[in-house]
């Protein structure tokens, strides 16, 4: 099984990576393929039925989340997408972006631009991917004529980025470029504390600004390096599509110090991975097998009358 595990990562979850960096893949085939891997993994032949013991949900949590570390294609997807869509946004002089820009967002920007009407497959794409984006930035601001007040996310206030003050009715500009002063380069504090909340006007009011005011910035905040990758675009899109595992990495995994020493055992990979499936109780025993449908006893056949769960056994 350690094999299994090593061939699908290297070669079934790698052959679509160049057209998951192009294209948007439908669900239903990213459904299809994993279906395939997943068969692969628990031993299945031909037309023959294998019991998977562990879901395939499950095998995509890192390692250090009690998983298998296999990707999730429709997230991988999403951050291949994402990347295309990061060096448009920060190499806007080069022909793809100018392109798009011309066709899809010629007065705005490549965030708040819209799908359009008879979008081409390569633009439907990656506008599907904005999203990881928008979730893995925020604005660093310089001048403020790019950055929406409230709908932007540019406070340094990790939980949300952004203003929770109510929006006022019939603002004069709403863009982040009203609240400077173009004489003395600074916050306009009067106007900061009849808009905002007072702890959001001293968040405000503690974020530099140049005097030269440059052009605002896109700053990536997902890894410590302020970096875009792959890897961590493919985390905020992981976290996108599965509620639950947000909210699972908010808390905290209570196990993640048992799943690194299992992991850092120096053993063989099959051993390892029985013992991650005796973790998750991801092995054949009579209680699981009673569950799945199939007609036995859950007794022991040892002591009769102890049920044969994990713990058990």
């Amino acid at each position: 099984m350690g094999g299994k595990e090593i061939l699908i990562k290297v070669v079934a979850l790698a052959i679509p990576t160049y057209t998951m960096s192009c294209f948007l893949l439908p669900q239903g085939l990213c459904d299809d393929m994993e279906r395939m891997m997943k068969k692969f993994l628990w031993g299945q032949r031909q037309q023959e039925t294998k019991l998977g013991w562990v879901s395939w949900k499950r095998m995509c949590n890192p390692k250090a989340r009690g998983g298998l570390g296999f990707r999730n294609l429709k997230a991988f997807n999403l951050a291949m997408l994402a990347k295309q869509a990061w060096r448009i946004l920060n190499n806007p002089s080069s022909l793809v972006a100018r392109v798009l820009k011309a066709r899809y967002f010629p007065t705005g920007n490549l965030l708040n631009a819209k799908l359009g009407s008879s979008p081409s497959y390569s633009w439907r794409s990656i506008h599907s991917s904005l999203e990881v984006i928008r979730q893995g930035t925020w604005w660093g601001v310089g001048n403020g004529k790019q950055i929406h007040i409230w709908e932007d996310r540019w406070l340094p206030t990790p939980s949300t980025y952004k203003v929770i003050s109510p929006q006022i009715q019939n603002f004069e500009f709403p863009m982040i470029s009203s609240l400077i002063d173009p004489v003395s380069r600074w916050w306009k504090a009067e106007v900061l504390r009849t808009t905002f909340l007072p702890f959001e006007v001293e968040t405000i009011l503690k974020i530099p600004l140049s005097y030269n005011l440059p052009e605002d910035k896109l700053i990536w905040i997902v890894n410590r390096k302020g970096e875009f990758s792959v890897k961590s675009a493919y985390h905020v899109a992981h976290s996108m599509l599965d509620a639950f595992e947000r909210d699972e990495s908010s808390s905290g995994d209570p196990y993640r110090q048992l799943w690194r020493n299992l992991w850092h055992l120096n053993l063989l990979a099959k051993i390892k991975i029985f013992a991650w499936r005796a973790c998750v109780n991801g092995l054949p025993t009579y209680d699981n097998i009673s569950k799945r449908g199939i007609n036995c006893s859950i007794a022991c056949p040892i002591y009769g009358l102890e049920p044969k769960d994990i713990n058990h056994a």
